[in-house]
């Protein structure tokens, strides 16, 4: 379980989480981010006791209609927020006690006018493993708190947030147990679940990032995914669960290539 930040000050920042049937992980989210001073809770049609959970620390709950991804309600709230500081996490995180006091010395000592969005580190988990290898393993950045006037959220999959200019984003370097504990997926069937729905969206977010899909590069797209998931990125340190990864990675990369390369040629005519 996550130590209940209550003990730490409130800060400026408003707080939008959203969530469907995960109440079985929102309380230890809820509780690591109680240094918030507003705290949204966006309900997509829940079955489960996620509302109640929410009511008990949030300052807002609302009900919306289900979207594919979260960042497409982030997107439609964050601008009206009370603060200018916005916090984004989805259920299945927790913030470690430690990397809350780092967010807490920095609102304290000033960000810098400058700074558009605050990074901090984040580990991936796969039922309940911590991953090492795979290209979810590692330590990675996490955008976790953005300038609703210096940044911009477009709703699109895997590229929806941008720092605008001349604003840049501040990371918090990591110092060994200050860190997002992300617990990506629970199981095989949640992770095909969710990736289901972003492959609905990847031809028109990899178009607006600027990728170009050919048969040839199809055609390649497997093994050169398997072999930068399992061989580059060390997916064989995580073992059987790196193994499966890999040709998770390999099916989904594929997939939202073609998606890519049908979403291409439409828009050629």
């Amino acid at each position: 379980m996550v130590k209940d930040s209550n003990k730490h000050k409130k800060l400026p920042i408003s707080a939008i989480v959203t969530g469907y049937n995960e109440g079985y992980i929102l309380e230890d989210c809820l509780k690591s981010i109680s240094f918030c001073e507003q705290i949204k809770y966006v309900d997509q049609g829940s079955e489960d006791n996620s509302i109640e959970i929410a009511q008990k620390y949030c300052t807002e709950v609302i009900k919306h209609d289900r979207v594919h991804i979260g960042e497409a309600i982030v997107a439609e709230y964050y601008k009206s927020e009370k603060y200018n500081w916005i916090l984004t996490i989805d259920p299945d995180e927790r913030l470690s006690p430690e990397i809350c006091l780092d967010i807490e010395k920095l609102f304290e000592e000033g960000i810098s006018d400058n700074t558009g969005a605050i990074l901090i580190p984040c580990v991936y988990y796969y039922k309940k493993h911590k991953l090492i290898g795979t290209r979810w393993g590692g330590i990675h950045s996490r955008w976790l708190i953005f300038h609703k006037d210096r940044c911009k959220m477009s709703g699109i999959v895997h590229a929806g947030r941008t720092v605008t200019e001349p604003y840049e984003p501040y990371f918090i370097p990591f110092t060994g147990k200050n860190i997002d504990h992300h617990l990506w997926m629970l199981s095989f069937k949640q992770l095909k679940e969710k990736h289901s729905r972003y492959l609905k969206l990847e031809g028109e977010s990899r178009n607006f990032m600027g990728f170009v899909a050919t048969k040839k590069k199809i055609l390649k797209r497997p093994l050169k995914a398997f072999h930068s998931c399992f061989i580059k990125d060390k997916g064989y340190r995580d073992g059987f669960y790196g193994f499966i990864l890999s040709c998770f990675w390999a099916w989904y990369d594929t997939t939202a290539e073609i998606k890519l390369y049908k979403y291409q040629k439409q828009h050629r005519k």
